[in-house]
């Protein structure tokens, strides 16, 4: 089928108006994105993909393409970004069910109004979606308070890449019918399924927040105010940890507390944190919310074309991986701002956007032998594909990939959902 032809296809299924040019990776061509306008469109395009065996990739607004390799080929891409509005919303029972092209920042707007925010505290929350944030399964700064982005998950409304409609799980918190599939689709990236709807548990908006930070220590005594307010009775805190020098020069990180929940808990967490880390400044309310946004957004690489990696390990080994990562960041004088965040265990590092991808190879296979060498794992984003020959962004030995090819071919039989984007070639 010939480009012209597949637009002609496309647009007796959304509109013309509707079928516009989007790359699936900023290295790519753009291709034909069509945006279908609901749940039937969406089926009726991937029957007319299984009908002429074309590929497909799902999107919500594409800030979360870069994560994933480039696929093999790919015919047309499939955009959620006119599925919008509640479905339902029942602030009294702490639940909302919204179209999978809701962005997160109108959904956020939407439960604030009903007295609850929406706990995935994710970057950029105008640019996402929710169905591109459930997808990729991204949980953002407050997922050790409230667990990943899939415990949040209730029910969904998929379509499977034959075109069928399914739901899985529902909009009530106590839901035990069926297979929890919602949740097998979080952290999928659009490989199983295209999501168009999505359910979700809120939780309370808090009373109060405050937001401690200490500016100008070293890595180690950033890392040691992390340990004390780890070792705190404080059961609400979330500690990031970032450089803001570039190249590093000694003293240049800031280590940032954040605080919420009732007003008297908050009070005491407070106190206890204060005689743990001395002087530190601090904000409170409104205030603390809006900077802690403000540092979310500026930290964050999701959806820049510069490339990032990703390492996680487990919390009594991540502090020794990030001093020896940052240690070879400094060897070689590379741009970067490193986030870390120690009660979860990650840490992020952007590489500066004129990066040789010969020395991005190379720095990212340095960087996956040190995490490896501390029983972690690095994930690489958004590198250009010249960097990532010979180079999987997921790694080489994933467990559980066999039952997960397995499952891949169970709900994709046709192979709809464009192949080789995602772990082991999936």
């Amino acid at each position: 089928m010939s480009t012209t032809q597949l637009e002609t296809a496309l647009a007796q299924i959304v509109g013309r108006a509707n079928v516009l040019f989007q790359r699936p990776r900023f290295d790519l061509d753009a291709l034909p994105c069509a945006a279908p306008g609901s749940v039937d469109e969406v089926s009726a395009l991937l029957k007319l993909a299984t009908r002429d065996t074309l590929r497909v990739v799902p999107l919500g607004l594409g800030s979360k393409l870069g994560w994933c390799n480039a696929p093999e080929r790919v015919d047309f891409l499939l955009t959620t970004r006119r599925l919008v509005g509640a479905v339902s919303h029942e602030p009294a029972d702490g639940t909302i069910a919204v179209r999978a092209g809701e962005s997160i920042a109108e959904l956020a707007a939407r439960v604030e109004r009903g007295g609850h925010r929406f706990t995935p505290d994710v970057p950029h929350p105008a640019n996402s979606t929710i169905g591109g944030v459930v997808a990729a399964g991204q949980s953002g700064f407050d997922r050790l308070r409230f667990g990943p982005v899939q415990h949040h998950v209730l029910g969904v409304e998929a379509v499977l890449g034959d075109g069928t409609i399914t739901r899985s799980g529902g909009r009530l918190v106590k839901n035990v019918t069926g297979f929890d599939l919602h949740r097998l689709y979080a952290g999928s990236q659009g490989t199983l399924c295209v999501l168009t709807e999505v359910a979700l548990r809120l939780f309370p908006a808090p009373e109060h927040e405050v937001l401690f930070m200490a500016r100008g220590v070293d890595l180690a005594r950033a890392l040691e105010r992390a340990r004390a307010a780890f070792a705190l009775p404080v059961r609400h805190v979330s500690v990031v940890l970032t450089s803001v020098d570039s190249p590093p020069a000694g003293e240049s990180w800031i280590v940032l507390a954040r605080l919420f929940g009732k007003r008297a808990a908050v009070a005491a967490e407070q106190e206890a944190l204060a005689q743990c880390w001395k002087t530190p400044s601090f904000k409170e309310g409104r205030e603390a919310a809006e900077f802690s946004a403000q540092f979310r957004d500026s930290t964050s690489f999701v959806g820049a074309q510069r490339a990032s990696l990703s390492v996680t390990a487990e919390p009594s080994r991540a502090p020794a991986l990030v001093v020896e990562l940052v240690r070879a960041l400094d060897e070689r004088s590379l741009e970067r701002r490193p986030v870390f965040q120690p009660f979860e265990a990650r840490l992020d590092i952007g590489l500066p956007s004129a990066m040789d991808p010969t020395q991005l190879a190379e720095f990212a296979r340095l960087a996956r032998n040190i995490a490896t060498r501390h029983g972690g794992a690095l994930h690489v984003r958004n590198a250009p594909l010249a960097a990532l020959s010979g180079l999987d962004p997921f790694g080489d030995d994933v467990a559980g990939l066999e039952l997960m090819r397995e499952l891949r071919a169970k709900l994709d039989p046709g192979g709809v959902f464009a192949r080789g984007r995602f772990v082991g070639g999936l």
